[in-house]
Order: structure tokens, then sequence, then C-alpha cells
């Protein structure tokens, strides 16, 4: 395990990741961390555009906004996480593939045992190190559960083009 740098988590953000990851499943799940350097001190749980059991992408619109609500405040994308749903939080070759972001953390959650685990990777190049995830005992930090507000927002949608429609 590559050592030089560790994942700091705040134990309250940990948890709601845990519980996003619980309720996404059968599909994996997504979202974002932010902070400053390898402190998270928020997590945005997103959607995953593939809807898929075995893909994740977040959503383009939802991860725009937290790169831009980031940099407003001064900070980064600390680490990307999603799910296995059914495998080891180890990285896949998709996964692999996919990584675009070299200066973030790989967060995955493994759901295919009976106590969700937790591994921090970095990926850069196709080359991958494993770090050790630090959780912050009794810290909280900023959750934001942008599913609900992507949700709310179509719902508002509706009902204002239903007025529309009826009027």
């Amino acid at each position: 395990m590559d050592g030089q740098r560790k994942l700091y988590i705040p134990e309250q953000l940990y948890r709601k990741m845990l519980n996003h990851c619980r309720e996404e499943r059968p599909l994996e799940a997504c979202g974002l961390l932010i902070g400053v350097g390898e402190q998270v001190v928020s997590a945005y749980a997103t959607d995953n555009e593939y809807r898929s059991p075995v893909l994740y992408k977040v959503d383009d619109r939802q991860l725009l906004q937290v790169v831009e609500e980031a940099h407003s405040r001064k900070q980064d994308i600390v680490a990307i996480y999603h799910s296995h749903v059914r495998s080891a939080p180890i990285p896949s070759q998709t996964d692999i593939k996919q990584a675009t972001w070299p200066e973030a953390f790989y967060l995955i959650v493994s759901l295919a045992y009976r106590n969700p685990q937790v591994r921090a990777w970095r990926i850069v190049d196709k080359q991958v190190t494993e770090h050790p995830v630090v959780i912050q005992r009794g810290a909280t930090g900023d959750w934001h559960d942008l599913r609900q507000a992507v949700r709310a927002a179509e719902q508002m949608r509706q009902r204002e083009m239903q007025n529309r429609e009826a009027t």
C-alpha cells in the first residue's frame, strides 16, 4: 500500500456515503467528495447516468454543479466514489480505463460482504496505487443529495407544465 497520501473523511459523511450506496443497490451508486488536499469537507450523492449494476458515470450536470461549488469555496474534488454491488472494492479494468481525474482518489464501496468494505485508490496513467482511508471519528461535514434536488426540480417542472396546460 502506497502510504504517501491518506484520504481523511469525517465519520458522518462516511456513514451517509455508505447509506447512499445501499439505497442504490442493485445499481452502482456514485458521488463526489470535495475538500482541500486530502481532507474531505463535503459530500455529494449524485445520479449514476448509466443506471447500471456494473458501470457508473456521474451525471454531467451534477458534476458541473459540484465543480463550480468547489471552486467557489477554493476547494477541489478530493475523491470520486462508487459502489461495487457484487465484487471486491478493487478497481475493475473499466474503472481504470474511465479514470480521468488523476488528482483525485477513487473510493470504492463494496456491498458484496456483510459489512461494506471501502478502499481508496489513485489511478494515474492506468497505474493503480492503494491509499489508506482515515475515518475521522465524531467529525461532521456537509452532505448534499443532488439526486433529491434533481427529482424535486423535475417534479416542479412537471407541475408547472400541468398548470400551464390547465389554464
